[in-house]
């Protein structure tokens, strides 16, 4: 259900990234000392068959005939590569994933129903990359290169808008194909102090890039946060930490009427602590606290503080069951800008584990989440929802060990969202994926309780990706 439309500019930058990955790595794997450390790779190919309903969330009141479910498969390739350099203290990581969809007919090939436009069609490919350089500086410095992009089908809301040229998103429909491009990077540097005392400075840069015009000038994204703050780690590896993050975020492509109506630009400066306090051995509590103040660039009348506010555990009940929770209160993250851009989300989510035996695993999860408003007037963007919203989410996963190369995956999630704004209006949508995957790779993994199945790091990294 998530694709990317590649482009012939975003093709070229990715044949170049990819040139230049090949070329850094050979040069690595040659001059490189050697040690006692191994390289460690997967490579795994699949195939995977979904059943998707209601993909552009339509209200359940709509008789779109596009409001409808349908099958799809997809074609998967994924990689990694754990690379000591020289030692497992420094290291380069490097995870990709592509996965070309093929719709059935009633989104393969598709016409918007009061528009007009069209024929469209969903069959992209969903594109993901990650690379992680790891390293160690003697004892006293220590750092982290980070860079991340992803390109999958927008996430819908609302089913079809009608196009207007006079109100912001101008000239957009909610059925047309969108897939969006995030870019992040990331760098760390920490210095030790202490033992116990380091401290961490941090630099992010995000691009979130539209492809529809209308979205493009509303909704693309560059947010620049810089982040310093010292932090403890005891001896039972609990770590506390305090500090200041400051993020710029701007949408380059505003037209005037828009920046009047909304800005184009605002800052946020959050002070903030952190912990995760390693209770026992088998129980570790998390916890995120900030205040953040909000300035806009021209609209100074949306100032405002907020609050962000994060408690969870971990709790490995028994060797084969683990329990995650998390409850939450904080601004809605820049991941994906859409009309409810200037959201407070509060919501609660738990996620249970259980390996039942080496082979076979099942994993639930359920949140709820409400979305508020900022507390400004949004009225222009055009989406049939309001400032108040709640999102049920419900999913399952099995997986299946058929061999140590083999495996069997099955997902599902069901999502209700449910618009309070103006008398209740229900948005429901559900996937059914089921997956088979062979992976080959050159060692195992440590048979130990956190690896059951003997995945080595490449493969860890592909399943992080998944």
């Amino acid at each position: 259900m998530n694709d990317v439309m590649p482009s012939t500019r975003t093709a070229g930058r990715l044949r170049g990234i990819g040139m230049l990955a090949c070329a850094t790595l050979a040069t690595l794997l040659v001059g490189a000392p050697q040690a006692n450390a191994t390289a460690e790779y997967a490579l795994q190919s699949g195939l995977s068959w979904y059943r998707i309903d209601n993909p552009f969330l339509f209200p359940n009141n709509s008789n779109n005939k596009l409001k409808t479910s349908d099958s799809a498969w997809s074609t998967d390739l994924r990689g990694a590569l754990f690379l000591p350099l020289p030692t497992e203290r420094t290291n380069l990581q490097l995870t990709a994933s592509v996965s070309q969809m093929h719709y059935g007919s009633s989104f393969s090939s598709y016409s918007e129903q009061i528009n007009g436009g069209g024929p469209y069609s969903l069959n992209k490919a969903k594109k993901q990359f990650e690379g992680i350089y790891n390293w160690e500086y003697s004892d006293l410095l220590r750092g982290r290169i980070r860079h991340r992009t992803d390109d999958r089908l927008y996430s819908y809301f609302g089913g079809e808008i009608a196009r207007s040229n006079s109100t912001p998103p101008r000239d957009i429909s909610n059925v047309e194909p969108e897939f969006p491009h995030i870019r992040e990077d990331n760098i760390e540097v920490a210095y030790r102090v202490t033992n116990r005392f380091d401290v961490p400075l941090t630099w992010t840069q995000q691009t979130l890039s539209y492809m529809i015009p209308g979205r493009v000038e509303m909704y693309n994204m560059n947010s620049n946060a810089i982040q310093a703050a010292i932090r403890y780690t005891s001896g039972t590896k609990s770590t506390f930490s305090g500090g200041v993050r400051r993020n710029k975020v701007s949408f380059p492509n505003r037209t005037a009427d828009e920046i009047a109506e909304f800005d184009s630009r605002y800052t946020d400066t959050e002070l903030f602590t952190d912990t995760a306090w390693r209770y026992t051995e088998n129980t570790i509590f998390v916890g995120h606290l900030g205040t953040i103040a909000r300035h806009f660039r021209t609209r100074t009348d949306h100032d405002s503080r907020l609050v962000s506010a994060e408690l969870g555990i971990d709790w490995h009940y028994s060797p084969k069951t683990t329990f995650y929770g998390r409850i939450w209160d904080r601004p809605q993250a820049n991941d994906e800008a859409d009309s409810r851009l200037y959201v407070i989300t509060k919501g609660i989510q738990g996620r249970a584990v259980w390996q039942a035996t080496p082979k076979t695993r099942v994993s639930l999860l359920a949140s709820l989440e409400s979305q508020k408003s900022q507390g400004f007037a949004t009225s222009q963007i055009s989406t049939p929802t309001g400032g108040n919203d709640q999102l049920l989410r419900l999913g399952l996963r099995y997986d299946y060990d058929i061999t140590r190369r083999l495996a069997f995956r099955l997902d599902a999630v069901r999502e209700q969202t449910t618009s309070r704004s103006g008398g209740d209006i229900y948005y429901r949508r559900s996937t059914i994926q089921a997956s088979l995957n062979y992976t080959f790779d050159n060692i195992t993994g440590p048979f130990i309780y956190e690896n059951q199945q003997g995945y080595n790091r490449a493969r860890q990294q592909i399943e992080d990706l998944r």
